[in-house]
């Protein structure tokens, strides 16, 4: 009797442990939800509403936790079985991650379809494919480094690149510990080898990564951004939680209410801290928000903290249950809204409504029946449905009258937006179309350029858009410079850039950053067909601005800042060696910064600065020739991309910071005896610059002209200069 007695009280005491333990997990499974509440709403908060430090800090909060709860799976699997069951894992990943990313992946490629134009349609579909390929963060991280790619529209799904890093990863540390597991078994060791042996692996890969990361982000913060081995150290950093989370199951209910505070305390700073100016991301900076999540997580393994309710009540533990289907379903709202909406608290509420509405149908539709479906229930639902007598769950019922109502709030939303008024084509009359510029005249034109300016006047009346050609998505993203000399604009050697006869009556060199490179092509064009009287010679490269002054540059195209001050250096040694007869220089008008100061320099101090520069060949040169850049205004792929835009929709103005540094250089000619032409009656009427003239694209982005406009101008250029004496 007293045996029996203990052994329904072992059983009980048995029992009770089990219900403590599984009240435990609940208790963190909600500290973790919470978390990614938090995660979430900051990735959204960022995208929404331009907080550019939420899409930071949201994304390695998902690493952390992602890195702990997988590892967690990961071990117990093999502490159950022996050894991790590669077959299991990997279809509990299918069902967990494919089915929701694929339908998003397939609705997002049909809406681009309808809300876009063919040609970004194509792009999305491209970006599709990188993602389900789970390839999206080298995607994304090629089209960040490639210059030519600057004027490529925002993807909707350039999101998915957070959970290629993951997938990737997932990848091989499964093998690692399947391959810790051979070696315990073999050894006959304990689980608690198990737990070190993969500690110590998981720990030098975590050292690894973070020194790799630190230096990449100093070096090259785009590729550190979306690179699998700059990303790692953070999943690591979860895996590490999971492996020695017995070490924080006697910490005290104190301990944890504390723990969790410096956590949230941590994640909190880093959301004020990091900002899209901040050197150094993702390390060391990520390193914030990676400890604050750990801690936090670490808080809650034994239990929940008390006094953290708001991570652990009802509704975060929802929005976390949601965050998956939420995160995937956001920025795709967000982007089609942008493409159909002007910013304004309807559009806010449109993108609310409809992200939470299309994330509640996804999680109770799609993720979740899914990820827990088995053959046997298929069937006999199917069956149901088949039969007319399938009765949702009540929690199915009412996440079912959730998203209707928010979807319906969206839509009603969109419907009682204000309608802006019609953008018409400019109405230019007969005295306008004698307006060239501010300072030309039609009358002082000659034929080409007449003709060209009739063009575009004829295309800023255009109510339709005509067939491009060539099409948009050859020239979008495309290369700037013609073909036969595109090669010529990064830091290498110029020797094979020159076109025309050595011996040449008029042998010239042009020097600049990108927009020289654009003019580099009509230039190559006319000493080809010049019948050797006319040579030209590149020094020009891109992201290099010929003055005598350092300009901070995009950190993404380091190499070419970089490699600008010996390729000054070297055009000033060759223009001063072989005296040509004339150097075009062109830079684009824009803000740039200046390194000594960390202010954007001023007009003045720009054509300053390029007199300095010009001062140490002018003596050898007998014509200076200065060409002003394309004015730019409309980045030309959003414009396009909008299905419902028009051209007049897209016509660009002549900005007052073009106007400002065209006066400068303006000045700047005026006193050094060069000559400073202007490129408006290129591509505009009136300081009305329209998207294509005769059916071509006038820009590749926002400020380049596209490489065919370029060669239907050419003549006009070839004009021009004859005209002014300078061939």
């Amino acid at each position: 009797m007293g045996g029996q007695s203990m052994s329904v009280l072992a059983r009980y005491q048995v029992f009770s442990r089990r219900r403590r333990r599984d009240a435990d997990r609940t208790r963190q499974r909600l500290d973790i939800q919470g978390l990614r509440m938090i995660a979430v709403l900051t990735v959204f908060a960022n995208h929404l509403w331009h907080w550019p430090s939420g899409g930071f800090v949201g994304v390695d909060i998902f690493f952390v936790i992602s890195g702990f709860l997988i590892t967690g799976n990961l071990l117990r699997m093999a502490d159950a079985t022996g050894n991790v069951s590669f077959a299991k894992f990997y279809w509990n990943r299918v069902r967990r991650i494919f089915p929701a990313a694929t339908v998003v992946l397939l609705l997002t490629y049909a809406a681009a379809c309808l809300i876009f134009q063919p040609f970004r349609a194509h792009q999305v579909g491209i970006d599709a494919l990188a993602a389900f390929a789970f390839v999206a963060n080298w995607h994304l991280a090629v089209q960040g480094t490639d210059y030519f790619s600057q004027g490529v529209a925002v993807s909707p799904l350039q999101h998915y690149w957070s959970l290629s890093i993951e997938e990737q990863f997932y990848f091989v540390w499964p093998a690692l510990i399947f391959l810790i597991g051979v070696v315990v078994v073999r050894r006959s060791w304990t689980h608690s080898h198990r737990m070190v042996i993969a500690g110590v692996i998981m720990g030098a890969i975590v050292a690894a990564s973070l020194t790799w990361a630190t230096y990449e982000s100093y070096t090259s913060p785009t590729w550190a951004y979306f690179s699998t081995f700059a990303r790692i150290w953070e999943l690591g950093v979860g895996a590490l939680l999971a492996i020695s989370a017995s070490a924080f199951a006697s910490i005290p209910r104190l301990g944890q209410t504390l723990l969790s505070w410096a956590g949230i305390a941590l994640i909190l700073a880093s959301l004020l801290l990091i900002h899209d100016g901040s050197h150094g991301f993702p390390a060391p900076w990520a390193i914030l928000p990676v400890v604050g999540a750990s801690l936090v997580i670490a808080a809650g393994v034994n239990g929940s903290p008390r006094r953290v309710a708001f991570l652990t009540n009802p509704l975060s533990a929802y929005v976390g249950d949601i965050s998956y289907s939420l995160y995937l379903v956001h920025w795709p709202v967000i982007v089609f809204a942008a493409a159909l909406m002007d910013p304004s608290l309807y559009y806010s509420v449109v993108v609310i409504a409809l992200s939470f509405g299309l994330a509640i149908a996804s999680y109770h539709g799609v993720e979740n029946p899914l990820r827990r479906i088995d053959s046997t229930k298929f069937r006999a639902t199917f069956r149901d449905i088949r039969r007319f007598r399938y009765l949702p769950s009540k929690t199915t019922q009412l996440a079912s009258v959730a998203a209707t109502g928010l979807l319906a709030a969206g839509l009603v939303a969109y419907v009682l937006q204000p309608i802006p008024p019609a953008i018409a084509p400019p109405d230019l009359t007969t005295s306008e179309l004698a307006v060239a510029s501010d300072t030309t005249t039609a009358a002082s034109l000659p034929p080409l350029a007449s003709e060209l300016r009739m063009a575009i006047v004829q295309a800023l009346k255009a109510r339709e858009w005509p067939p491009l050609d060539p099409p948009a998505e050859s020239i979008i993203a495309k290369d700037i410079a013609a073909d036969d000399v595109k090669y010529c604009g990064g830091p290498l050697s110029t020797a094979k850039c020159s076109w025309g006869n050595d011996d040449a009556q008029i042998r010239s060199v042009i020097i600049g950053d990108s927009i020289a490179l654009a003019y580099l092509g009509p230039l190559h064009d006319i000493a080809s067909d010049s019948a050797g009287k006319f040579q030209i010679h590149n020094e020009a490269q891109y992201f290099c601005y010929f003055i005598d002054s350092t300009i901070s540059g995009d950190e993404k195209f380091q190499e070419l800042v970089d490699a600008c001050p010996a390729r000054k250096k070297q055009a000033l040694d060759y223009i001063n060696e072989t005296k040509p007869d004339v150097v075009f220089i062109s830079h684009n008008y824009g803000a740039r910064m200046l390194s000594e100061t960390g202010k954007d320099i001023t007009p003045k101090e720009w054509a300053d600065s390029m007199r300095r520069y010009v001062d140490q060949f002018r003596g050898n040169v007998k014509k200076i020739v200065l060409i002003s850049a394309p004015p730019a205004d409309i980045q030309i792929a959003d414009c396009l991309g909008k299905v419902t835009n028009v051209p007049a929709n897209c016509v660009s103005k002549v900005t007052s910071t073009w106007r400002s540094f065209a006066q400068a250089e303006q000045a700047l000619a005026t006193d050094i005896g060069a000559i400073w032409v202007d490129s408006r009656p290129w591509f505009c009427a009136s300081n009305r610059c329209p998207a294509f003239v005769d059916g071509v694209l006038t820009k590749a982005d926002g400020v380049h002209m596209s490489p065919p406009y370029a060669k239907k101008i050419t003549p006009v250029i070839s004009e021009y200069l004859e005209a002014a004496g300078i061939y």
